[in-house]
């Protein structure tokens, strides 16, 4: 029996994948925004800190969290926090967001 640890998605040092792109980029408005509102999180203690965070993240399956960019797993991260810690619901978080995007498309939400 291999007693190795085994290797989560998210440890990818050592891998083989080309180089790295180390070239900064301008932050559009949603990644702001979800950066401000996990902060937001924190400063009202619904978040302890950012091992929560990355607890949630390093728990994603491969594929979600190779398909993710960095502020999608963030904003994954802190829905099912909040779900987690019985602040919203699943069904709330997504009606929600029904709702911001029918705002989006000039629809009328009921």
């Amino acid at each position: 029996m291999d007693s190795r640890p085994q290797r989560c998605v998210h440890d990818v040092g050592g891998l083989p994948d080309g180089p790295i792109d180390r070239s900064e980029h301008a932050l559009t408005f949603w990644e702001w925004r979800i950066d401000a509102m996990i902060r937001l999180l924190f400063k009202a203690g619904i978040l302890v800190d950012f091992a929560e965070l990355r607890r949630v993240i390093e728990d994603l399956s491969e594929t979600d969290y190779g398909e993710m960019s960095y502020y999608e797993r963030w904003s994954e991260a802190g829905a099912a926090l909040l779900i987690e810690k019985g602040v919203l619901t699943r069904a709330e978080i997504e009606a929600r967001i029904d709702e911001l995007l029918a705002d989006a498309s000039g629809s009328v939400s009921p």
